[in-house]
């Protein structure tokens, strides 16, 4: 324990507190500048969501009215299945007609 007190009276003689102090102030600095990029990196995040939310709304839109047309569009497509149901039945009852009035059944 004798050798080490020469040593720490040595250090603290030569500026060691002041390089002691420049040493906190440094872990100090770091941790604030730490600190401002995370809030940095946070910012840059927030308005990088703005700007995707932004280019995605009219994306939103598009597809709603897609799936508007789409429904509508299918709508369509069973009301001509029905139609060409009845027709085909039509034209199977007028063929069976034609074919009893020819005395073909």
């Amino acid at each position: 324990m004798k050798d080490w007190i020469p040593l720490i009276v040595a250090f603290l003689g030569a500026g060691g507190v002041g390089a002691l102090l420049d040493l906190f102030r440094a872990r100090k600095n770091a941790r604030k500048i730490a600190a401002e990029t995370e809030l940095t990196d946070a910012n840059a995040a927030d308005k990088l969501t703005g700007v995707a939310l932004k280019l995605v709304e009219p994306l939103n839109s598009q597809v709603t009215a897609l799936r508007d047309s789409l429904e509508s569009a299918q709508a369509e497509v069973q009301q001509l299945r029905t139609q060409v149901e009845l027709l085909t039945k039509e034209v199977a009852a007028k063929q069976n007609e034609i074919d009893r009035l020819k005395g073909v059944a």
